[in-house]
């Protein structure tokens, strides 16, 4: 059973992505950046799902943080859809990008890829 680490400050889409995973995985959840990272920094996780968007620090930040010590599956969910942000991201070092609204079938198998 993995450990997902889901920072989303969306409400409606924590709901949607813990019963997801949660069947199959250990969910931790953060509704801010600040708040993901100190869960990073203290807990054991083998996943990151991760909203760009965030109260805090925000996505980039997150990520950034998390790359300076870790090489754990970061893969970026957001609204911002744009190309150019895509590539970004996936050259700051995410593993993947979800754009909302999301295929719940979809979120469920690059989960899997990324483990």
């Amino acid at each position: 059973m993995a450990r997902i680490l889901l920072i989303e400050d969306n409400n409606d889409i924590q709901e949607i992505l813990y019963s997801l995973l949660s069947e199959d995985h250990e969910v931790l959840q953060a509704f801010s950046g600040t708040e993901g990272l100190r869960l990073f920094q203290q807990e054991s996780i083998d996943l990151v799902l991760l909203d760009i968007m965030l109260p805090g620090k925000n996505g980039d930040e997150v990520l950034r943080e998390i790359r300076k010590t870790s090489q754990v599956p970061v893969v970026m969910l957001t609204a911002l859809g744009e190309k150019s942000l895509v590539s970004q991201y996936l050259l700051d070092g995410a593993n993947d990008y979800i754009v909302k609204p999301f295929n719940l079938d979809e979120v469920a198998a690059r989960v899997t890829v990324q483990l």
